[in-house]
């Protein structure tokens, strides 16, 4: 993991990471052919670009409101292949993307709060973690009840 010295740096590190995702979840938006699904993954797109206008706030202000709700975890992302993006997933392989980068989002903001020295920003990055497992659950709830259910 890349070493930060000050929470600007950190900050800005998160914000690059939100735009990524909310690009990702824009694009496989627009690939789906279940409508549903693509509403998934549109609203996930909005909250990404609402946690980077988050960051962005709390670079400006330095203030943050926690938020320490828990997220259940059905642990379906760790039993499944890494999937790379490309123009003709399907289903199965964009759910799996989708669990796996929510996963990686997670973890970093985990790792993040960890190395945080300031209280607020901790609180920021615990809450960031939070938010991206929710994100993660939804992902699994819909493979179990899709693919696995299939099978």
């Amino acid at each position: 993991m890349e070493k930060f010295k000050i929470s600007d740096d950190i900050l800005d590190f998160a914000i690059e990471n939100e735009i990524k995702a909310y690009k990702l979840y824009t694009n496989l938006a627009a690939k789906m052919d279940n409508p549903e699904m693509a509403g998934v993954f549109e609203k996930f797109a909005v909250e990404e670009k609402d946690h980077r206008k988050q960051l962005e706030d709390i670079k400006k202000s330095k203030t943050f409101h926690v938020n320490d709700k828990q997220v259940a975890d059905l642990k379906i992302a760790n039993y499944t292949v890494a999937v790379e993006p490309t123009g003709d997933m399907n289903y199965q392989a964009t759910l799996v993307l989708a669990m796996k980068k929510e996963k990686k989002a997670f973890l970093l903001y985990t790792n993040l709060a960890a190395l945080a020295e300031d209280v607020t920003i901790k609180q920021l990055f615990q809450s960031l973690a939070q938010q991206e497992a929710k994100h993660k659950l939804r992902f699994e709830l819909e493979y179990d009840e899709v693919i696995l259910k299939d099978n």
